[in-house]
């Protein structure tokens, strides 16, 4: 079951959106590299493993790369560092990404929007705060998100997947990048 469901097209509903992440990244705390109990809010049940290092949400009917731009697919895990990327310079790879090929035959890759990125963070687990079944090698830092901040142009938002949650970095400042591909 999804933790809320965004009309793209209404903002009031993307500033609660925009909470109710900041709420779920910090409304847990646990030990470095553990999960509570074995649970997950974000269930390996809820995923379609496309077995060519995608996965498709059921709920959403996103499919995210599993390895951070930068890193590759390789058998069952993500090798390789990942990029670190400036908001800019992440939107333009990503182009460039998809002009030259993308990935498994889709040409459609797009850096997710917040409430998105959201949806991947596994609020039971911190240090990374996803779920390494899911999405392994996924480090504990910021990704960027496409938003940008209301009246602040040079800021964007970020999901850090370690402790901090949702908050904003100068555009000009560098993050990971995942890639979805799907509704927007």
């Amino acid at each position: 079951m999804a933790l809320f469901r965004i009309n793209p097209v209404s903002p009031l509903i993307f500033c609660s959106a925009c909470v109710l992440a900041l709420l779920l990244t910090l409304s847990h705390t646990s030990f470095a590299d553990e999960c509570a109990d074995n649970i997950r809010s974000t269930d390996s049940q809820r995923f379609d493993d496309n077995h060519d290092g995608t996965l498709t949400d059921i709920d959403s009917g996103l499919t995210w790369m599993r390895c951070a731009l930068g890193q590759r697919w390789e058998g069952n895990t993500c090798l390789g560092q990942p990029g670190h990327y400036t908001w800019q310079s992440a939107q333009q790879t990503v182009r460039q990404f998809n002009q030259v090929g993308g990935y498994v035959e889709h040409k459609d890759w797009r850096v997710p929007k917040l409430p998105e990125l959201a949806g991947i963070v596994e609020r039971h687990c911190n240090n990374p705060r996803i779920n390494l079944q899911l999405f392994p090698a996924t480090p504990a830092t910021y990704f960027w998100a496409f938003d940008t901040k209301p009246k602040t142009y040079d800021q964007a938002y970020v999901m850090d997947f370690g402790t901090k949650g949702v908050t904003t970095l100068l555009k000009s400042d560098q993050a990971l990048v995942r890639l979805v591909r799907g509704r927007q």
